[in-house]
């Protein structure tokens, strides 16, 4: 078994593609671990019917709209306490998703508001972007509410077909009113209902700041890529048995006392080995990390991708020795990287997905690991005990279903094309 393994690394180690994939996979997952990018809109739950605060006047507003929700894009040049009740009753009517560029806000806005710079804006919304409508409200809204003078206080850009137009416009007539109507905002509050906005989650759903939600994106473009240095890794370990077999080695091999499964457990083992490196390599690039960024401690995360590594390394190998051919594990590999990455949900949510895609989602190894970053998050200390549970299933599943195909193919035929 100690020969075996060693010559297996021997042959590995003299690969330079091997080394390619050992060393910059690790590199890639650390550099887009280290890139700041909001991607929250596409995650977040947005049945509180609150207030999108947009980080840029450029910022589009079609991310927020998912699930064909009434998308309003309000430049705010008012930033009153009147105009937060008013965007905020306009939310709450349970119809309209509203989106504020605050251009009072030198971060949002850093130009002069002119007329030239509104229709700039909204001629870039209205080809560009995705909404129902845009509105604008002046910097004398409070004045010209209170007087009376509707079309001054705000415009309305109406950049859809949608029929939901027009109850926004009597939505907007009616706060108007309301407001100028009384004194006070707290009177206007009285003399409206109370409405109470329950959410209604499944057993297993937990809630996530904004923060951790841009955190747990990261993470999955992180374990995309070291998913594909987990499968090459794995696919040049059976090209080393490929050619073994093919080169007369493997029969070699079998006139000694070695038996068939000991060679095959010295692959197994091989791929142990190889992914310890690859997490080793990943280990130091992650001093280049700060880990409260990543909303866990580096030895959880660590683990995390040593267990992705021991799934996808054992399978791609496997995989690879049952095909037979070098050229058909390479393809075979990158469809198995590709394919359980896109139904994973490492590239975007599936949430409104159909219930098959859901369902296959659930067997992709990348998706519990997904819901073990969550754990994490919310301090739920049953994470790594799920993680390696699913880690032992997949292993399991993997070693039962490759030997029963080596079983299948006599082993006079074994890796041929």
């Amino acid at each position: 078994m100690k020969v075996l393994v060693k010559t297996s690394l021997r042959l590995l180690f003299r690969a330079k593609v091997f080394w390619f994939f050992l060393v910059i996979t690790p590199i890639l997952s650390t550099v887009i671990l280290n890139v700041k990018f909001d991607s929250s809109a596409a995650y977040t739950d947005k049945a509180d019917e609150e207030i999108i605060e947009l980080d840029s006047v450029d910022n589009k507003v079609a991310y927020f709209g998912g699930q064909g929700e009434y998308l309003i894009k309000v430049y705010d040049n008012s930033d009153s306490e009147l105009s937060e009740y008013f965007l905020n009753k306009i939310s709450h009517c349970g119809l309209f998703t509203v989106c504020r560029a605050n251009l009072k806000n030198p971060e949002v806005n850093s130009e002069t508001v002119t007329d030239e710079f509104i229709k700039k804006h909204i001629d870039f919304d209205g080809f560009e972007d995705r909404m129902g409508a845009a509105l604008y409200l002046s910097s004398d809204f409070d004045k010209e509410v209170r007087n009376g003078d509707v079309s001054k206080a705000l415009t309305i850009f109406i950049l859809s077909n949608d029929e939901r137009n027009e109850v926004l416009e009597e939505e907007i007539r009616a706060q108007l009113d309301r407001i100028r109507n009384v004194s006070f905002i707290e009177e206007a509050d009285r003399m409206m209902p109370k409405k109470e906005v329950v959410s209604i989650a499944g057993a297993g759903s937990r809630k996530l700041s904004k923060d951790q939600i841009n955190q747990k994106t990261q993470i999955g473009y992180a374990f995309a890529f070291m998913t594909l240095g987990f499968v090459f890794c794995g696919i040049f370990v059976a090209h080393t048995a490929i050619n073994e077999q093919k080169n007369g080695v493997y029969t070699r091999i079998n006139l000694t006392k070695a038996t068939t499964l000991k060679y095959f457990a010295s692959k197994i083992v091989t791929t142990l080995i190889v992914t310890v490196m690859i997490t080793a390599v990943m280990a130091v690039c992650s001093l280049t990390l700060k880990m409260e960024d990543l909303g866990m401690n580096r030895l959880k995360f660590l683990m995390m991708i040593f267990l992705m590594g021991l799934i996808f390394g054992s399978l791609s190998m496997l995989v690879g020795i049952l095909i037979g051919d070098v050229m058909g594990a390479n393809v075979a590999a990158f469809t198995v990287w590709c394919m359980s990455a896109l139904f994973s949900g490492l590239y975007f949510p599936l949430k409104d997905t159909s219930a098959g895609i859901k369902f296959i989602s659930s067997l992709m190894p990348q998706h519990w690991f997904l819901e073990g970053t969550e754990m994490i998050f919310v301090g739920d200390n049953k994470a790594c005990y799920m993680l390696l549970c699913i880690t032992a299933a997949y292993l399991l599943v993997i070693i039962s279903l490759g030997s029963l195909g080596l079983k299948m193919k006599r082993a006079d035929e074994w890796g041929d094309s």
